[in-house]
């Protein structure tokens, strides 16, 4: 039995919180998954944006797991600075998210025995992605040893790259070997997702499922319920999820993207549809839906020029 299953299926919730509530316990672990909960630990506060806690206090003589996360630590930093504008300080930012690269490929993954270290494997791979550097990644996550996270990101990727027949391959090789597995439960809702058709609706009993827990009923989920419910056509039920969800996190910005979205599709005022924009602007400045929809707002206002009466 895993001692940390608990830990782990709050954190690939989004239960941020308590996980940290739940690695700062007292509660009497083996050694091994002592190293193991402080990963989890770690990683919780960056998903929370606590990077700084997380830089100072992981020290140069700790384990390869840990020197890996606040790589990561200094790379989210970075890339979240170096994307606030266009400011001279940005330089420095992107300086150091290079840095933080450049330690990663000399330092961590020069060293043949962390290519089978699932910690590097997935952090590496996470840091890969997010620069887009998909191949990289793969190459990295597919010497996993049925690790689920591993598998998590790499079909994350393939569906990036519209690959949804070498994702639908991953998950059936993965069924047979980990189907009960909550994370593998997701993994096959983000399929399901991309699939359509009757999919959808697999997809959303997978999230509604989950939600019966009451420590599983975050943000993300409802995120994913609500998701579920938008391409049913079920787009009141979906508003009614994502209010859940603002309530829970009023600066989540995937909530307000689906929020903008079912509000367009319930026909809500535009006051409502922009008061949701402003506030995505507020939170997330240089989200990719933000800057598609300027992209497609300048595209309409150059056709409209054409016909503009003279």
């Amino acid at each position: 039995m895993d001692e940390l299953f608990a830990l782990k299926n709050l954190f690939y919730t989004g239960s941020f919180q308590q996980v940290i509530n739940e690695a700062n316990s007292r509660t009497q672990v083996s050694e091994t998954a002592k190293l193991e909960r402080k990963i989890y630990l770690y990683r919780a506060y960056i998903a929370q944006g606590k990077y700084n806690l997380v830089i100072s206090e992981i020290k140069s003589s700790d384990t390869v797991d840990l020197q890996v996360i606040k790589i990561l630590a200094i790379y989210l930093q970075a890339k979240t600075s170096s994307s606030g504008g266009g400011s001279n300080g940005n330089v420095g930012e992107d300086t150091k998210k290079e840095e933080a690269l450049k330690e990663l490929r000399e330092v961590i993954l020069s060293d043949p025995s962390n290519a089978i270290n699932s910690t590097v494997q997935i952090i590496t791979g996470t840091i890969f992605y997010h620069e887009g550097l998909y191949e990289e990644a793969l190459k990295v996550l597919v010497r996993h040893n049925k690790n689920l996270e591993c598998v998590a990101l790499i079909i994350q990727i393939y569906l990036k790259l519209d690959r949804l027949d070498l994702a639908k391959r991953e998950l059936a090789s993965t069924k047979t070997w980990a189907e009960d597995a909550m994370l593998a439960q997701l993994i096959e809702a983000w399929v399901g997702l991309r699939t359509g058709g009757d999919k959808y609706q697999e997809a959303y009993y997978i999230y509604e499922e989950i939600a019966q827990s009451p420590s599983s009923n975050t943000v993300k989920i409802l995120n994913g319920q609500a998701v579920c419910n938008i391409h049913l056509g079920k787009h009141a039920e979906a508003e009614t999820l994502l209010l859940e969800a603002l309530n829970k996190s009023n600066d989540d910005p995937d909530t307000l993207v689906n929020l903008i979205v079912v509000s367009n599709l319930l026909n809500k005022p535009a006051e409502v549809v922009n008061r949701y924009i402003n506030q995505l602007k507020e939170v997330s400045p240089n989200h990719a839906f933000l800057q598609d929809l300027d992209l497609k707002s300048s595209l309409f206002d150059r056709v409209a020029q054409r016909f503009a009466l003279t």
